[in-house]
């Protein structure tokens, strides 16, 4: 293969301070709106322990996260410790909320795993299936506890409910494809050539390859899957009840309306879509009758710099291995951009799900 030609640093650079002014303009922009609401919120003496609790429950299901993908990787027979995937999976959300303009942390730890494996297809599959998982959890918890409130609901609400089953019915369909590999046997052409969608369907069914002989492993991976998003969900009702002691919608009702607002911070935006998810949050929570979505995401994001401080602990104390790590993470996003000639790795490595 030819060495793949380097991507220009000032245009990659323009484009990231884009990406950066537009989150904090979005940010700002919230902020202003709600300004009211601010002053309302430090007018009055906060509850610190519940925000501790909150924070306790978050770190908790951001670990568990790390879990779920060290079962994915055990589960194509990769030689790989709990320890290993702690340490890459939190830096890796360090990549993904503090450092704009850097690799994506999915990037980072299908890295490691190419290096000492020398499987990056392997590699890559397991983050493809972890992220797959991850967001098929997250729509199910949803559509779960939009049963539950189906009800109460207004018609606005059960058009969302009605939606997020239909995004659950979508990612069933997608996964039992996957792993018939039924693309491959109606057009087999697809896979052929260098073009994205070929490198994606080649990789999706090198996953399915990979995974199907233990499909019982991705449907546990679901399952920790909606209760790690669950646990997410706790934390930010906690973070509400900090912040609006009465009022708040149920906690019922958060189960539906969370795990919307934090699919949007899988959007590729710096810090964790910083700003998108304030606004989305507000516009779902006015569903139900809340002002506050919005500044109960910007309290949630606090415990989300929270888990990323730990990070970069973490981040430091394995400096010379990250930076190892970045540059063969750049190799790879690079190989995979002259192959597809339109990065189709950028698709890893953002967000929360």
């Amino acid at each position: 293969m030819t060495k793949p030609a380097a991507r220009s640093p000032l245009k990659a650079w323009l484009v990231q301070a884009c990406l950066v002014a537009l989150a904090f303009g979005l940010l700002f922009f919230t902020i202003w709106q709600q300004r009211e609401e601010i002053r309302g919120i430090f007018s009055r003496p906060l509850d610190p322990t519940l925000f501790v609790l909150a924070f306790a429950v978050y770190f908790t299901g951001l670990v568990l996260t790390f879990a779920r993908w060290y079962g994915l990787v055990r589960a194509i027979d990769l030689p790989f410790r709990f320890r290993d995937a702690c340490r890459l999976g939190f830096i890796g959300n360090v990549f993904n909320l503090v450092i704009p303009g850097a690799v994506g942390g999915d990037l980072i730890k299908a890295a490691y795993l190419s290096k000492e494996q020398h499987r990056s297809t392997q590699a890559i599959a397991s983050m493809v299936i972890d992220r797959l998982v991850g967001l098929l959890g997250l729509f199910l918890l949803a559509g779960v506890a939009g049963i539950f409130v189906w009800g109460q609901a207004t018609a606005d609400a059960k058009r969302l409910i009605v939606v997020v089953w239909v995004a659950v019915g979508c990612g069933v369909t997608g996964l039992v494809l996957l792993f018939g590999q039924a693309a491959s046997r109606w057009a087999p052409g697809l896979f052929e050539g260098h073009g994205k969608v070929a490198l994606i369907l080649r990789e999706l069914r090198a996953a399915s390859e990979a995974y199907r002989r233990r499909l019982y492993v991705v449907v546990a991976m679901i399952a920790l899957s909606s209760f790690t998003h669950g646990l997410n969900v706790f934390a930010f009702y906690l973070v509400g009840k900090t912040l609006f002691p009465v009022g708040l919608p149920s906690l019922a009702r958060h189960f539906l309306l969370v795990p919307l607002t934090l699919f949007t911070t899988a959007v590729p935006l710096p810090f964790g879509a910083l700003g998108l998810s304030e606004r989305v949050g507000k516009q779902l929570f006015e569903l139900v009758g809340h002002p506050g979505g919005a500044l109960a995401m910007m309290g949630f994001r606090v415990l989300m710099y929270g888990g990323g401080l730990v990070g970069s602990c973490v981040y430091l104390a394995n400096l010379r291995q990250v930076r190892a790590l970045t540059t063969e993470a750049e190799h790879l996003e690079a190989e995979f951009e002259h192959e597809s000639d339109a990065g189709v790795v950028e698709t890893l490595g953002h967000g929360q799900p």
